[in-house]
């Protein structure tokens, strides 16, 4: 079977051995029709990824896999995951994510007749226009939607993208973003052709939560908002400003719902949000005094009431 040499899949991969095997099966049949070769860079602590991985390469020998020993952890992963392939694009895919059936051959046909240095794939944002942008159409689509980029798996990497020279220092100031600040490192030196691909495409497999819920402060205001800093020649600072609060305007991450989540799994305290209170003013769409109201209720309280309402719910059915 001969490799199609136009596009691979690279997947990072850590402790998901069952919901990794789901999502290689649901993409099967395409990745058989099209040849599209896979690699797996394994970060995990056990043997489960490597015995699955080993099966199906028995049905699908266009898989290849590399255990890291030691681990590379979350953002040396990406480098190293996605220099595996040699083909001329890379879909780099987080591990929870799976491709719609359709999807791959679609991405094909676009990537052979428009030769992006990006190509951006839509999973949930209500733009199904599949156009190619340059010169001032790029900055202002990255000022609409660098927070959907933060998504892993939304990307397609061209060869020349992934070639890129970055010193070390600049690639661990992007730290939990790697692959948009590689994005954004691109488009701050030179004019590039986007790609976006308006269909519906990806898919997640909800059956393990996001590693990062846990610290989300530190993730998604600490983390992004260095992230976004670090790009001055790309965004003023009013743009800056405006990317850095538009993920939470988009995601709700910092909703009431979502700050009572958040509270009830320990990651909202008001230790919490001394520590980032300038950068969350930011951040955040809603009045920062509301999540310091979130963070002093007691933990009980939000978990008593969970189990009243679910209570209720069982009562009505």
């Amino acid at each position: 079977m001969t490799p199609n040499p136009l596009l691979s899949l690279a997947i990072p991969t850590y402790n998901r051995s069952e919901i990794l095997l789901e999502n290689l099966r649901a993409m099967l049949p395409d990745l058989m029709a099209h040849q599209v070769a896979v690699f797996i860079s394994d970060d995990s602590t056990d043997d489960l990824t490597a015995q699955k991985v080993r099966a199906l390469q028995q049905e699908y020998p266009l898989l290849t896999y590399r255990r890291n020993e030691p681990r590379h952890g979350h953002d040396a992963n990406f480098f190293a995951t996605v220099s595996m392939p040699d083909t001329d694009y890379v879909w780099y895919l987080g591990d929870s994510l799976f491709l719609q059936p359709g999807m791959l051959g679609t991405a094909l046909e676009a990537l052979a007749t428009h030769r992006p240095d990006l190509c951006f794939v839509n999973a949930y944002v209500h733009d199904d226009q599949t156009r190619l942008l340059e010169g001032d159409d790029v900055h202002a689509f990255l000022l609409d939607r660098t927070w959907y980029l933060t998504l892993s798996g939304a990307t397609i990497y061209s060869r020349g993208i992934r070639m890129l020279p970055v010193e070390e220092a600049r690639k661990w100031s992007w730290k939990n973003f790697p692959q948009l600040g590689l994005i954004l490192e691109a488009c701050s030196r030179a004019p590039r052709r986007l790609l976006w691909l308006g269909p519906t495409g990806i898919a997640f497999n909800r059956k393990k939560s996001s590693y990062w819920l846990k610290s989300a402060f530190d993730v998604f205001v600490k983390d992004w908002t260095t992230l976004i800093r670090s790009f001055p020649t790309l965004f003023s600072r009013v743009e800056q400003d405006r990317i850095i609060r538009s993920h939470a305007e988009h995601t709700q991450l910092f909703n009431l719902v979502s700050l009572l989540q958040l509270r009830a799994m320990g990651a909202l305290t008001v230790e919490t949000l001394q520590q980032h209170r300038q950068a969350f003013a930011i951040a955040s769409p809603i009045p920062p005094w509301w999540a310091s109201v979130v963070a002093r209720v007691p933990v009980r309280a939000i978990h008593a009431a969970r189990a009243v309402k679910a209570w209720r719910r069982q009562r009505k059915d």
